[in-house]
């Protein structure tokens, strides 16, 4: 799901997750196979400003096992990083900095999504999406549509903040 927010609502809704016990990891190189969730608002500004969009939402109400952490083989020095579907399972958030001169909305877009399968670490085998995990998805959903206005523009849909239509012009 994709949808508008600024950063005032975005500080809303990292408050909202951790109030839901959620934990933001950014998807970052680490320097061990440890990767450290984000602690507060503040961290998680820094990150998304400067080293990354993408973040593994995690939550102990949800997560059955660690999420699988290995080293890039592709860099000389010791570098760590999360593996994608690898343990979790976890939700995918991205928070983009900006927006395409041709952008059909004209502001900075931020997407949520979770995958149906995972692979466990220790057998590799997939399993399904739990309910658990689909429905903490759904609370998360539903707080952001809470905030916004559908918009439909181009034959497609658009989730907007009734606080961004006030700053652009669509």
């Amino acid at each position: 799901m994709e949808f508008f927010f600024n950063n005032d609502e975005r500080k809303e809704l990292f408050n909202f997750i951790q109030l839901k016990g959620g934990l933001l990891i950014p998807d970052v190189f680490f320097k061990s196979e440890e990767y450290v969730p984000i602690v507060d608002y503040e961290e998680f500004s820094r990150f998304q400003r400067t080293e990354t969009t993408h973040f593994f939402l995690i939550a102990d109400e949800f997560v059955i096992e660690p999420l699988k952490v290995s080293r890039n083989r592709f860099v000389e020095e010791p570098k760590y990083a999360i593996n994608q579907r690898k343990g979790g399972p976890y939700i995918d958030l991205s928070f983009y900095r900006g927006h395409a001169n041709d952008a059909k909305i004209p502001y900075m877009g931020s997407v949520i999504d979770i995958y149906s399968k995972f692979i466990h670490v220790g057998n590799h085998e997939e399993f399904k999406a739990p309910d658990k995990l689909r429905g903490y998805f759904k609370d998360i959903v539903k707080y952001i549509k809470s905030k916004c206005v559908v918009v439909e523009k181009g034959g497609k849909k658009y989730w907007i903040s009734t606080e961004v239509l006030k700053e652009i012009d669509i």
